[in-house]
């Protein structure tokens, strides 16, 4: 009798352990599931290189008048480098979460058993590992995080300033090169004029055939200057389309406004010393600066160790069994010394590199200063020239008019002057170029 309570017993406690052991894989899927429920899922966006070399050759300026400033802001809208700056901004924000995130506990399932043929004699054990970071860890992951966010930001803003000094610079270039072509044109028409006249004085035996060679010559020259014109203006379209991102084919049926160009204000001293504070290369190299020194904080807080709580649970011969463990990193091999160290190094680079930043940022201003006060003299000398020439055009006119002055020595002046204004407009075009260069070191744009 007694024997087969003990069986009876015995069996209804096997059947309890199987119950509970069939249970517990249904429990573990169960919390794998519920875990796995908020995982993002994969979506596939597979690039297409002909589909996207058919849409940058498909882009089109729309045809209308566009001003610089239109242009610009064309450019930053759609050029790849400011679209790659902004990317990498984005990028950058999404560490900030993954920074502030607590690791995640573990769970472990550890069953043991005697022999196969005796369940309630093993140990079925649930186990967890549940890390507690120290030393505000989390926090300076997050202030690591920040900084290169502000370096990106920085990055966008400067992408935007080279964008924008392209587009300005192509501007310009066709401007000159147009306007070049005019004048040129003009110089022809002038140099033609004399070359008849002296030609028919010539055949009339008023002067030697030797009087020509002169005139022949400078006129060779002109043409050759209303060549180079012309591949100018061919080469300063394509910079145009490249500053915008797009083809050359893009700018068939836009015509272009320069208007900004008749500006020549300049920059003051106070522009250049803010560029060495303010500007986007500088604030970048400040922020991964900052970057650094916060890595170097969590460095040394890493010295601490985290401590793990190991709440567990185990069936162990159909005994119920609680227990608490509590884990340490003994530092004993190292204290995080050798990933210190790199830090620290980390820092000194880049407080290197900020002081090249700097030191570039100096320089370009004050090159891109001198450039202009030398282009302005230049200016002024071929408008004092022209003004003199104008003169001396007047009185020769008059001189003719009243009968006493030489058609050929009129005609002579008007081509002196013709090829003195495109010197005026090579000396003008610099002054721009040497303004832009000002605008764009200093990352300020000039009053209107």
């Amino acid at each position: 009798m007694l024997m087969t309570k003990i069986f009876t017993a015995k069996t209804r406690l096997r059947r309890s352990l199987s119950t509970h052991l069939m249970k517990s894989p249904l429990l573990f899927a169960s919390l794998f599931a519920f875990a796995c429920a908020g995982c993002a899922k994969f979506v596939a966006k597979p690039l297409d290189a002909s589909r996207s070399a058919a849409k940058l050759s498909g882009r089109r300026l729309a045809a209308k008048t566009w001003t610089l400033g239109a242009l610009i802001d064309e450019a930053v809208r759609n050029h790849p480098e400011v679209a790659l700056a902004r990317a990498q901004y984005e990028t950058a924000k999404a560490t900030i979460r993954t920074a502030g995130e607590s690791p995640n506990p573990t769970m472990l399932i550890t069953p043991q058993v005697v022999t196969p043929f005796d369940l309630m004699a093993g140990t079925y054990g649930v186990e967890f590992d549940w890390t507690i970071e120290t030393a505000g860890k989390r926090g300076k992951r997050g202030d690591v995080a920040r900084a290169n966010v502000n370096a990106a930001a920085s990055r966008v803003v400067d992408a935007t300033w080279k964008v924008r000094a392209a587009v300005r610079k192509a501007m310009l270039e066709l401007f000159a090169a147009e306007r070049r072509a005019l004048l040129v044109a003009n110089a022809i028409t002038k140099q033609d004029a004399l070359l008849k006249l002296i030609d028919a004085r010539v055949k009339a035996g008023a002067v030697s055939h030797i009087e020509m060679a002169q005139p022949r010559l400078l006129l060779v020259q002109i043409r050759m200057q209303q060549a180079d014109a012309g591949k100018a203006a061919a080469l300063a379209r394509a910079s145009l389309a490249e500053a915008l991102g797009m083809s050359s084919a893009g700018l068939a049926g836009a015509s272009f406004s320069f208007a900004a160009f008749e500006n020549t204000k300049g920059l003051n001293v106070s522009h250049r010393r803010a560029a060495l504070t303010h500007r986007a290369d500088v604030l970048a190299a400040l922020a991964d600066y900052a970057a650094t020194e916060a890595m170097l904080r969590l460095e040394v807080a890493k010295q601490y160790p985290d401590i793990h709580l190991n709440p567990g649970y185990q069936l162990d011969g159909g005994a119920n069994k609680w227990g608490l463990g509590l884990g340490i990193t003994l530092p004993i091999l190292n204290q995080n010394q050798g990933a210190i160290g790199e830090a620290e190094a980390k820092r000194r680079e880049s407080a290197a590199r900020f002081n090249v930043v700097q030191t570039k940022v100096l320089a370009e201003c004050d090159r891109a200063a001198a450039s202009v006060n030398a282009a302005r003299v230049k200016v002024a000398t071929a408008s004092n020239l022209i003004s003199e020439q104008q003169r001396q055009f007047e009185t020769e006119k008059r001189l003719v008019v009243a009968g006493e002055g030489d058609k050929l020595t009129l005609l002579t002046a008007e081509v002196e002057r013709a090829t003195t204004e495109i010197t005026r407009l090579d000396a003008a075009m610099e002054l721009q170029a040497a303004l832009g260069a000002l605008e764009e070191a200093t990352q300020t744009t000039r009053e209107k």
